[in-house]
């Protein structure tokens, strides 16, 4: 049975529940109790796996999230139409902070605390072309592709997921930034192999990377491989601390290729377990130096 197959039977399952007792079980919060028992599951065995048996719990994890983030996606971008108006991305931005409040949901996003640090960057950095690597919904995006200022100023968000690439369009297209945003689905290391040919485009000058953790120094190098990046691409990323990308954040603060800040935040009030799970975090920001040769 597939996590997929596995969450259809619990949806159902909460479904009849709700009918026989009249009880009202969300979907929120069946992914919520499954999330927690993976989580509980992470802490006991992670210590005491390793191999094989480990890289198939932690592929389990990941088909879970893969499963899950569509859900959630869908949700939080039904809110935001419900509570903003088209056309308006400030609002919009506003109304995914009322969903993450109000829901049980698990919403695995940049947030406003780290995004309003993101809105600086971009905006003190003006980048014409900027490279985003994982979408979820499209929340970054939004936050990004609006404050570009440059006349050919373009967001290119590259998603796995089909189903969140898709909606995270949705979402650019109700905040009216069809023409600053695109999204690519497929693997980064696609993306970033036919980044010209798709877009035309021969360099990047700003990156946020905010994908599976265990690919961001392994894309970050394709980057550097690919030739994308010149002196003075800024690359931002998230998740410093929680969950953490320790052999990541080891490259960009020892690599002559960079210089690196590493910017920590205390995400503010939540609920008791988003923040134990979430609270502290840090995003690293690295100004690239080019390459030994360069």
């Amino acid at each position: 049975m597939t996590i997929n197959e596995l969450l259809d039977k619990l949806f159902s399952a909460s479904a009849a529940f709700q009918t026989s007792t009249g009880v009202s079980i969300d979907s929120g919060t069946v992914l919520l109790v499954v999330g927690l028992l993976h989580l509980v599951l992470a802490l006991v065995l992670y210590p005491i796996l390793s191999g094989k048996a480990l890289n198939a719990f932690s592929a389990i994890g990941r088909q879970f999230i893969q499963a899950s983030a569509p859900r959630v996606a869908r949700n939080a971008v039904q809110y935001i139409k419900e509570h903003s108006e088209a056309g308006n991305p400030d609002l919009a931005l506003k109304a995914v902070e009322g969903f993450v409040n109000s829901t049980r949901f698990m919403v695995i996003h940049v947030g406003e605390k780290k995004g309003e640090m993101l809105d600086q960057l971009v905006a003190r950095e003006n980048p014409e072309t900027v490279l985003e690597l994982g979408a979820y919904f499209g929340y970054s995006a939004v936050r990004m592709s609006r404050l570009l200022k440059k006349r050919e100023g373009k967001v290119y968000s590259l998603e796995l997921n089909p189903a969140c690439a898709d909606v995270s369009r949705e979402l650019i297209q109700f905040c009216h930034l069809e023409k600053r945003a695109e999204v690519f689905t497929g693997a980064a290391a696609e993306g970033i192999e036919q980044f010209r040919d798709r877009t035309g485009r021969d360099a990047v000058d700003f990156v946020f990377i905010d994908h599976w953790k265990d690919a961001y120094l392994s894309d970050l190098k394709r980057l550097e491989a690919s030739g994308l990046m010149h002196k003075g691409t800024v690359v931002v990323a998230d998740n410093m601390l929680r969950p953490g990308v320790p052999d990541y954040l080891e490259y960009v603060s020892k690599s002559p290729r960079y210089i690196t800040t590493l910017h920590p935040f205390v995400l503010g009030k939540t609920s008791w377990l988003k923040r134990w799970l979430f609270n502290k975090d840090a995003m690293a920001v690295s100004i690239y130096q080019g390459a030994k040769d360069e």
